[in-house]
């Protein structure tokens, strides 16, 4: 009886962890330290604020990466379906390794499609950039490199 009682239960965590768990493949590493204010554009619609919420871990894993200087990292962050994303991330690195290790403002617009999102980043000192980032399957990427920004997932059912 215990056994069947203790095996419900590991079962049911599995189950919660599976669903409740991030989908994202990718993640902020411990160093360096970073420090980004990610918050949605002025809007009446919730929607840029979900996708604030959603790709926050995205914007702050790729300042990370810049600071870092990491392009193979940052190669990573980019949507699948892209190609040349080790160059695009190699020449991001060169244009924004030294501002990115300051503070950074990622402010999310509102998306005019629910799978493609952009934001506005602005680093220390007025230096900005845009990222055009695209969702699949529930995980936010970022347009890096050549591709199509509607790409596979969510984007290929409309």
């Amino acid at each position: 009886m215990a056994a069947t009682a203790c095996a419900l239960f590991l079962g049911a965590a599995a189950l919660a962890w599976w669903q409740y768990r991030d989908p994202a493949p990718y993640t902020l590493r411990a160093s360096p330290a970073v420090t980004v204010t990610v918050r949605p554009a002025e809007s009446e619609y919730p929607e840029a604020e979900e996708v604030a919420d959603e790709a926050e871990l995205l914007i702050k894993a790729y300042v990370q990466r810049l600071a870092a200087g990491d392009a193979a990292g940052l190669a990573d962050l980019g949507a699948p379906w892209y190609t040349g994303r080790r160059k695009a991330a190699e020449d991001l690195v060169a244009d924004y390794r030294g501002v990115a290790e300051q503070p950074v403002v990622a402010t999310v617009d509102d998306p005019v499609v629910p799978y493609l999102a952009v934001v506005d980043i602005r680093f220390t000192g007025g230096k900005g950039q845009t990222l055009y980032l695209s969702r699949a399957d529930g995980v936010w990427w970022i347009e890096l490199g050549e591709g199509d920004p509607a790409g596979p997932g969510e984007a290929s059912a409309i």
